[in-house]
């Protein structure tokens, strides 16, 4: 019998790491479906992003999760990962928001999930095609959403949130779509 004790690796990175229970949920998936991978949370520091994503690209890594807060494209002067990356998906790229870092052959592409997992649930129920959709809330999952919205034909979003501007903002954002 051969064994094979380099596992892939996945992983999350984020500051603060600890209290993410991602890898519980991730790795019981990942036996589920019977795949002996690995999740590692790993408390990664602002200025430390760019060492831990090259790290992960040497050690082959199949993809990470970043969380605050190295999300989004720039926050208070601080690089986000979007700038170590080779390319971005389209919602991604849209949004200017990365939580999820797939290796395709030698490329590292961000992807946003957020609003994906929220219009695939919407699915099981009803189309967003063509439809009118009221989006109460207009932060960065609200974002995600609302982009997902828009590139699955939705006619019209009506953003409701407690300050004009921002919900202006993200309005105009989906409208572009």
């Amino acid at each position: 019998m051969e064994h094979n004790f380099l596992h892939p690796l996945t992983g999350s990175f984020a500051q603060p790491a600890a209290e993410n229970p991602t890898v519980i949920m991730v790795e019981a998936a990942y036996r589920h479906l019977g795949l002996d991978w690995r999740y590692l949370n790993v408390e990664v520091s602002p200025e430390h992003l760019g060492d831990a994503v090259r790290g992960a690209r040497a050690m082959s890594w199949r993809g990470f999760n970043c969380s605050i807060p190295h999300k989004v494209a720039v926050i208070q002067h601080k690089v986000a990962v979007i700038q170590h990356l080779d390319g971005l998906g389209a919602s991604a790229e849209i949004i200017g928001a990365v939580n999820t870092v797939v290796r395709r052959a030698d490329a590292l592409i961000g992807e946003n999930t957020d609003g994906k997992g929220f219009v695939k649930a919407l699915e099981e129920i009803a189309s967003a095609s063509n439809k009118s959709i009221v989006l109460f809330g207009a932060g960065g999952a609200a974002r995600a959403v609302a982009v997902e919205l828009a590139l699955a034909g939705a006619k019209k979003i009506t953003v409701v949130n407690r300050g004009k501007e921002r919900g202006e903002d993200l309005g105009v954002c989906a409208a572009e779509i």
